[in-house]
């Protein structure tokens, strides 16, 4: 993992770590943490291209068929990540306030953007399958869960859990 994104991950576990933790605080926190959480996600944008291309090897014939994929893909990929960043912001700003209604609500929610998110990687999983064969297109969905799995760890480890009120 490249410097940038580990610093980014660090950003956004420290800024999310204390908004929602003090959900209470005025907007211009929630304001500081959209704002790192938009951050994090361009740089995890920018480090991720380079991370695939860097573990990806690929012939000149299939790095040109195979980035546009990617490209469109990151920008499909993108569309979930903003949904995944607002359903956080709301979180923390619903935490104090948190019931039955809201937590299904955003449990919902949360379920619903996951399988966002699939189907994109389904669709593009098929279109780089086509394009690169099983193989590399396998070894490109694994690149991407790891990656994944690193991002999601750095915000869970962060984000408190529903709180049960008697």
């Amino acid at each position: 993992m490249t410097t940038s994104l580990r610093s980014s991950l660090l950003a956004l576990a420290l800024s999310g770590g204390l908004a929602l933790n003090a959900s209470a605080q005025a907007p211009a926190q929630d304001q500081a943490t959209w704002t790192a959480i938009q951050q994090l996600q361009a740089d995890v944008r920018s480090d991720r291209r380079t991370l695939v291309a860097e573990n990806l090897p690929l012939t000149e014939g299939e790095a040109r068929a195979f980035w546009p994929v990617y490209t469109a893909y990151a920008a499909d990929l993108a569309k979930t990540g903003d949904r995944k960043a607002s359903l956080i912001a709301a979180y923390a700003a619903n935490f104090d306030s948190m019931n039955d209604t809201k937590a299904g609500a955003f449990m919902t929610d949360y379920l619903d953007m996951e399988a966002s998110r699939l189907a994109v990687r389904k669709k593009y999983a098929d279109q780089a399958t086509k394009v690169l064969g099983a193989q590399k297109a396998a070894r490109w969905m694994q690149i991407e869960t790891k990656l994944d799995a690193i991002i999601n760890l750095g915000i869970a480890s962060e984000i408190p859990l529903v709180p049960i009120k008697k």
